[in-house]
């Protein structure tokens, strides 16, 4: 039954995918802006959650700031969101004018592909999904991505067969290691997203913001078990809306002591100390949505009030 379900909706979207798809990208952008504008106002459920992380991320900056700056991050997501059907319809040479690169010289970069390839340490930043498309066909070495599946397979193939245009390899997250360990063996890098919440047997807690935060240990284990280096790589939307540049962090230097689980917390804790000083830079290209301080002792989702508009805050305009 829930297959049939899965197939109908998927069946409903897909028309409305492909006329997204046809949109020139200033039309989308724009579109997407205001669609996360709306979001903003009717999910109180998801604006809850990012005005919490806001505060707990910036305590200091006034309620009237963090309101500003989770709106302009669900413009942000409903832009990206509107420009991922059109990655259909993106080829090299399209991509390679709306995607610029900087970052670590070209001869640190071909040294880790000499050397077996490289660990790419990124997260839900920018247009992540434009990001790993456009790599595939501009970096050197092919790409492989780690990612959780949809729930919806026929949505799952549609966004895997996509992200896979450039020739990149998507590798389940259940059971990666065998994927992970292929892809290594074959030069190619593989990128992990890091910044989601992570407990249990995949995960420890770390600071993140101040805060004890649940992260995932998959990127520390495979850099103490491959020894390969780790850069981080992330995508930022430029003031037009519309260019992006994707930036090729330096190594980040990885202990390797021959302790397992205290390299394991070490390097998991540098991990996340460079995606918040990203984050920190760029607040409003992040995903805030998510529970990322989930069953922190120091945090709780619980909503109390009801949040409203501080005054005076639709009077300034956000960027497209």
């Amino acid at each position: 039954m829930k297959r049939l379900a899965d197939r109908l909706l998927f069946l409903l979207a897909h028309p409305i995918l492909l006329l997204i798809s046809l949109l020139p990208p200033a039309w989308a952008v724009r579109t997407g802006k205001w669609a996360g504008r709306l979001a903003f106002l009717v999910d109180s459920r998801h604006r809850h959650i990012t005005l919490t992380n806001l505060k707990i991320a910036f305590p200091d900056l006034r309620a009237s700031q963090r309101w500003t700056m989770a709106r302009r991050a669900f413009e942000n997501l409903g832009k990206t969101f509107l420009e991922i059907p059109g990655l259909a319809r993106l080829g090299r040479e399209r991509a390679g004018r709306r995607v610029r690169y900087t970052g670590v010289a070209r001869q640190e970069w071909s040294r880790a592909q000499r050397e077996g390839g490289a660990l790419l340490l990124t997260g839900h930043i920018g247009n992540w999904e434009l990001m790993a498309l456009a790599f595939g066909w501009e970096a050197e070495a092919k790409l492989a991505f780690v990612a959780r599946p949809l729930d919806n397979p026929f949505f799952d193939r549609w966004l895997t067969r996509l992200r896979s245009r450039s020739g990149n390899r998507i590798i389940p997250k259940r059971g990666a290691l065998r994927g992970v360990t292929r892809s290594l063996r074959e030069g190619r890098f593989v990128g992990l997203l890091m910044d989601q919440g992570a407990t249990g047997r995949d995960g420890v807690f770390v600071d993140f913001f101040g805060r004890p935060a649940g992260s995932s240990v998959a990127l520390a284990f495979l850099a103490a078990r491959f020894r390969l280096p780790v850069h981080p790589v992330y995508i930022l939307r430029d003031p037009s809306g519309i260019g992006h540049t994707v930036h090729i962090g330096p190594e980040v230097p990885v202990v390797r002591t021959g302790r397992k689980k205290s390299d394991i917390l070490e390097n998991t804790q540098r991990f996340q100390k460079v995606l918040e000083g990203i984050i920190r830079e760029h607040p409003e290209q992040w995903f805030w949505m998510h529970r990322r301080w989930k069953r922190s002792p120091t945090v709780s989702y619980e909503k109390r009030r009801k949040q409203r508009e501080p005054s005076g805050v639709y009077r300034k305009t956000g960027n497209a």
